[in-house]
């Protein structure tokens, strides 16, 4: 697949995932509110809900990976196109709302960036694209984010922040250089031995391709 043509359909995939969000924030508002359970836990949950309800075209293929949801669909352009749609959820306060912390795992790119005034290239660890039998998925992965505040005891759900990650073939449009670049420092401590992380910054990504990152508010009221 060209190039040009893998961004139309990440934008798509996007739009597909914008879209079922914002079809299903009223009922991930009410439950953002009125359950128990760990903000964390219940962004998965409503992603996966979302999701499920907008019914995408999906395909019966397995996919693997260390993200909430990960899904073989069909995106139209117009001629159909195997995607392997990897959404992950987060939910943080609003003061964690300018990036998005992911994993190496979660990403075909290579991230160059410079770290504590060193030059880093670490690759990532998603395909670029997964074979199953006959069919090439194209990995699009995209990253939701559930900003939501603690109010008298409950979890008022105040905004969702999506955003694609491009694809690893993009590398050169979107992070040629570690002066060039979409990410930030990681919350990981390498001095102790943890696993490589980095932060998507949100800024980087919307003077690169404005359509990439996109805020969703609940309907006023809930």
């Amino acid at each position: 697949m060209e190039l040009d043509a893998l961004e139309r359909l990440e934008r798509t995939a996007m739009a597909m995932v914008v879209q079922a969000i914002k079809d299903y924030l009223p009922q991930a508002a009410t439950i953002f509110r009125e359950e128990t359970d760990l903000p964390q836990d219940i962004a998965e949950d409503v992603t996966r809900e979302a999701i499920e309800a907008m019914g995408l075209p999906g395909l019966r293929d397995r996919l693997y990976g260390k993200v909430d949801v990960k899904k073989a669909i069909y995106v139209f352009l117009p001629e159909a196109q195997p995607v392997a749609l990897m959404l992950d959820a987060k939910a943080e306060k609003p003061n964690g709302n300018r990036t998005a912390t992911i994993q190496m795992s979660q990403t075909s790119m290579t991230v160059k960036m410079r770290r504590s005034g060193v030059e880093v290239a670490e690759p990532g660890g998603l395909e670029q694209e997964i074979r199953r039998g006959p069919r090439t998925f194209q990995v699009v992965t995209v990253i939701a984010k559930y900003v939501y505040e603690e109010i008298d005891g409950s979890q008022r759900l105040d905004r969702v922040v999506v955003a694609c990650i491009p694809n690893g073939r993009l590398q050169e449009r979107y992070n040629p250089t570690a002066q060039d670049t979409i990410w930030l420092a990681g919350r990981n401590a390498p001095t102790l031995g943890e696993d490589f992380r980095v932060r998507l910054s949100y800024r980087h990504l919307r003077e690169k391709a404005a359509w990439r990152v996109e805020e969703i508010a609940p309907p006023h009221g809930l």
